[in-house]
C-alpha cells in the first residue's frame, strides 16, 4: 500500500478568532505556548510516514510560510517530495482567489494530474489532534469506496457547527448535511477525506461547472452520497476544530487540568515544531507559578496562576496573571494585573494597569457574537499605558498615534481598534 499525497487546507480567514487572525492565516495562530495551530496536521503527516505534503494559502500567509519554511521540523525537507506551498492563481478578478475547499483543490488540477499516487488525503490546517493516517487509509481501501470522510462523535447542541453524517453499519454515508440547525446524528465530519485521484479528478471537473463557489461540505459530499460512493471512518480519539475565540480560549486552559484531552507527546512522537533556542526559563525569588504552562526564555517575578505563557516573555515583579493566554516577547509590567484574558505578541502592559476585571455579561459591541464569555483580548504590538483599566469583554488593538489611550479606562464591552499597525 502506497501513502497518499496529502493536500492541506490552510487558507481560512477564521474572521470568529477576531484579533488572533487580523494578522495572519488561522492555522498560524500560537497554541500552547511554543506550537502553531497547523503543527498538529503536520505531525501527523510525519507520524503517517507522508512525505508529500502540498499546503494550500491564500489568506494573510506570510508568518505562516515563514513558519513551516523548508519543512525541516516534520523531515520534508528533501528533494523527491517534501513540502510544496500552493497559492491562489492571482489575476485581474477576484474569482481568481480560491472561491470554496473545494475550489481550492480544483485550481491545483494540473498538479494533482502529475501525481503518481493513486489516492489523495485532504486535510484541514487548523484543527488540533493526533491520528495515524494509515489506519484511515486502510479503512478507505477496505470500504470499497472511491471517497471516505474521517468522522468524530460530537455533543449534539455543536451539531449546527459541523458537516453531519449519517452512516449505514457497514460505514457507507447514508446522508450528510452541512450545519444544519437539527440532526437525527451527531458523527460530525472532521474535514479529513480520502479520494481515488482519478475519481476525484473527474468529480471536481464535473461539478466545478454547476456550483461557482465549489465546497466539499456544500457541493461535493451531498452529491457523492447521493450515489452511496462515500464511506464515514469514525475516529476514536480527540479533535478539536479551533473555530471560535470561545473554543480556542477554553482548549487552551483545558491543557492545564489534571487530565487533559490532548497531550503533547503520541505514541511516543511529541508535536513537532520550529526548535525554540530560547534560554532557560527564569523565575526569581518573588516569582510564583501555580497550574500554568510557561515556556523557555520567560522571566517570572510575578505571579503566574492557571496561564499560558509564550517563549520569551517577561512578568515583573509585583504583577499578576491569572486564567490568562501571553503569547511571545510581552511585556506585563510591576502591579499590573492581567486576569481572563488573550495578549497577542509584543504587547506591553503598563505598571498598575488592570486588564479583564468587570462584569462577564457584557458583551463587546463591536463583535458581540464573538466576544461574550468574559474574556478581553489584546492585539499584537499594543501598548497599555501604565495605571488604566480595561474591563472584560474588551477589543484593543495597537497603540493610536494620537496617544489617545493615555489615562483612558474602558468599560466592559468596549473597543480600541487602530486603523493601521506596523508589524
Amino acid at each position: 500500500m502506497s501513502n497518499p499525497v496529502a493536500f492541506i487546507l490552510a487558507g481560512g480567514v477564521g474572521k470568529r478568532l477576531s484579533l488572533l487572525t487580523r494578522f495572519r492565516a488561522k492555522p498560524a495562530v500560537p497554541f500552547a505556548g511554543r506550537y502553531r495551530i497547523i503543527d498538529f496536521t503536520l505531525t501527523n503527516c510525519f507520524r503517517s510516514g507522508i512525505d508529500d505534503v502540498f499546503i494550500l494559502t491564500q489568506y494573510i500567509a506570510r508568518s505562516l510560510i515563514r513558519h513551516i519554511g523548508i519543512g525541516k521540523p516534520w523531515d520534508l525537507d528533501r528533494r523527491k517530495g517534501g513540502v510544496h506551498i500552493l497559492h491562489p492563481r492571482l489575476g485581474f478578478q477576484a474569482a481568481d482567489w480560491y472561491q470554496g475547499t473545494a475550489d481550492a483543490i480544483f485550481q491545483n488540477v494540473p498538479v494533482l494530474e502529475e501525481l503518481d499516487s493513486e489516492h489523495i488525503l485532504i486535510l484541514s490546517g487548523d484543527h488540533v489532534y493526533h491520528m495515524d493516517y494509515r489506519e484511515f487509509m486502510q479503512f478507505h481501501l477496505a470500504s470499497g469506496k472511491p471517497a471516505s470522510v474521517a468522522a468524530v462523535t460530537v455533543p449534539r447542541s455543536m451539531c449546527s457547527e459541523f458537516g453531519i453524517v449519517t452512516a449505514e453499519r457497514d460505514g457507507t454515508i447514508s446522508r450528510f448535511e452541512e450545519k444544519p440547525k437539527q440532526s437525527e446524528s451527531n458523527l460530525a465530519s472532521m474535514g479529513i477525506y480520502i479520494f481515488e485521484k482519478e475519481f476525484l479528478l473527474r468529480t471536481l471537473k464535473k461539478l466545478h461547472t454547476r456550483f461557482e463557489n465549489l465546497d466539499f461540505g456544500r457541493h461535493v459530499f451531498p452529491h457523492l452520497v447521493s450515489r452511496r460512493h462515500v464511506a464515514a471512518y469514525r475516529f476514536p480519539g480527540y479533535w478539536l476544530d479551533i473555530g471560535t475565540l470561545k473554543g480556542y480560549y477554553r482548549a487552551s486552559l483545558d491543557l492545564l487540568s489534571t487530565r487533559p484531552r490532548l497531550r503533547f507527546r503520541h505514541d511516543g512522537i511529541p508535536v513537532l515544531t520550529v526548535p525554540d533556542d530560547s534560554p532557560p526559563l527564569v523565575v526569581t525569588k518573588t516569582g510564583r507559578i501555580a497550574r500554568s504552562l510557561v515556556c523557555n526564555g520567560c522571566v517570572i517575578e510575578g505571579e503566574v496562576v492557571s496561564s499560558i505563557v509564550s517563549p520569551n516573555v517577561t512578568i515583573k515583579r509585583g504583577a499578576v496573571v491569572e486564567n490568562s493566554i501571553i503569547f511571545h516577547d510581552c511585556v506585563i509590567e510591576s502591579g499590573a494585573r492581567v486576569r481572563n484574558a488573550i495578549i497577542d505578541k509584543m504587547v506591553t502592559v503598563g505598571r498598575n494597569t488592570s486588564v479583564g476585571f468587570g462584569d462577564q455579561s457584557v458583551p463587546n459591541q463591536l463583535q458581540p457574537l464573538y466576544l461574550d464569555f468574559g474574556i478581553t483580548l489584546i492585539g499584537i504590538k499594543t501598548r497599555i499605558p501604565a495605571g488604566v483599566r480595561i474591563g472584560t469583554n474588551c477589543l484593543v488593538c495597537g497603540s493610536p498615534a494620537d496617544d489617545s489611550m493615555h489615562q483612558h479606562d474602558m468599560g466592559d464591552g468596549e473597543s480600541a481598534i487602530a486603523e493601521s499597525i506596523t508589524l
